[in-house]
């Protein structure tokens, strides 16, 4: 009788063994992705560069950003003048696909941004990379639109946020003085415009929302989601978002949301994720993953 209950024993870890083995074997694996950094990068509105000489007039960017100004509040890092030419750059994004293309989202901080738009403004002299000198009014800034709404909007300046840029209208706390300029955007017959006060990424944008509301978060059972970039779109407020470590937020309630997720896997192909959804509580969204091409994906992100 032991012997047979020693058996009996002996045969139940077996069979538990063996089940828990299969259970483990007909785990799904998850679909891993590389990197889309590469692809958006090729999909972005390209840096244009211009050589101010002093003899021209304004700078006028392929969709419409128009610059006027000179190296009379251009300065070296170390403080120093400089004489003609020197060399500006631009970059430009007005629509949603262009900022997703670019991963800048539209947010400050906590609360999303309502944008009309962001530029980017870096000036260069010989290579080095030059700085605008804080107080001086020595360049003016018209970002185009067709219905400008007087004092709605305020310069929002970009500014490293350990790996991220982020938004902020306080522009005395970036430049550690205080300025005379008006924060909102004027309008003209362009759209929107100002005297800036310090080059690097400039947004026309107002705070929409509070800093209440829901979080999204991302996950998935058969794809990893490591290397997937997610974007949520805001259409009323014309706002981008970013996840980061599959997580984003704060989301006001109500709002309706559009979810776009971006892959490539080891041979270079294309999968996307879409989902429309309003937004009323924190939640977690399962992801699936789905192989598309390049044209899909750029008419769905032309047509948000």
């Amino acid at each position: 009788m032991k012997k047979l209950s020693l058996l009996a024993v002996s045969i139940v870890v077996l069979v538990i063994a063996s089940c828990s083995k299969e259970r483990i074997e007909l785990k799904p694996q998850l679909n891993s992705y590389s990197s889309p950094n590469a692809y958006l990068d090729t999909k972005k509105q390209d840096e244009q560069e211009f050589i101010i000489d002093g003899s021209q007039g304004p700078i006028i960017g392929n969709q419409g950003t128009t610059i006027w100004g000179g190296k009379t509040c251009v300065r070296l890092p170390n403080g120093d003048t400089i004489d003609y030419p020197f060399t500006l750059k631009l970059v430009e994004l007005y629509t949603p696909a262009d900022m997703i293309y670019y991963q800048m989202p539209t947010v400050s901080g906590s609360r999303i941004l309502a944008t009309d738009g962001e530029i980017r403004i870096r000036t260069f002299k010989n290579g080095t990379e030059l700085n605008l000198l804080p107080g001086c009014a020595g360049f003016m800034v018209s970002m185009p639109n067709d219905a400008p709404v007087p004092g709605s909007r305020k310069k929002f300046y970009g500014y490293n946020a350990g790996s991220i840029i982020d938004f902020t209208d306080d522009i005395s706390a970036l430049l550690g003085v205080t300025t005379s300029q008006s924060a909102f955007w004027g309008v003209d017959t362009i759209g929107y415009n100002s005297i800036i006060e310090r080059f690097g990424w400039i947004n026309c944008a107002q705070l929409a929302g509070t800093t209440s509301g829901s979080t999204l978060s991302f996950a998935s059972n058969v794809d990893d989601l490591t290397n997937v970039a997610i974007f949520a779109y805001l259409p009323a407020t014309k706002t981008v978002m970013q996840a980061y470590n599959q997580s984003m937020g704060i989301i006001p309630n109500g709002s309706d949301v559009k979810i776009i997720a971006i892959a490539v896997d080891a041979n270079g192909n294309l999968f996307s994720y879409y989902q429309q959804l309003n937004v009323i509580a924190s939640q977690t969204i399962q992801v699936a993953m789905s192989q598309t091409t390049d044209a899909q994906l750029t008419a769905l992100l032309l047509g948000l």
